[in-house]
């Protein structure tokens, strides 16, 4: 009883394979690569800024993954500010 079910399961398996029944894809999904997403407009940059009581100096530039805009802080002094370009979410900032 056993090898008869084995085998009728064997035998339908070969039968849907040979009429291209979708089983395992061997193609690799990829599951890193990020879909494109819009950047959001740099006059919400300059909301961010002004909310975290920065002056921006220069328009924002993208560098490796993030917007950084040069800026005063609320001292004067001028700092770096990285905002994240797909939320506009305030990252933090850098002093040269």
């Amino acid at each position: 009883m056993y090898n008869s079910k084995t085998l009728l399961a064997a035998a339908s398996v070969v039968v849907a394979m040979a009429a291209g029944a979708p089983f395992a894809n061997a193609a690799p999904w990829d599951h890193h690569t990020p879909a494109h997403r819009d950047f959001v407009v740099h006059e919400r940059v300059v909301e961010v800024l002004r909310a975290h009581h920065y002056r921006f100096a220069a328009d924002p530039i993208f560098v490796s993954g993030h917007y950084v805009v040069k800026s005063f802080d609320r001292f004067g002094h001028t700092v770096f500010v990285e905002i994240d370009p797909y939320t506009g979410a305030f990252i933090g900032e850098f002093r040269v």
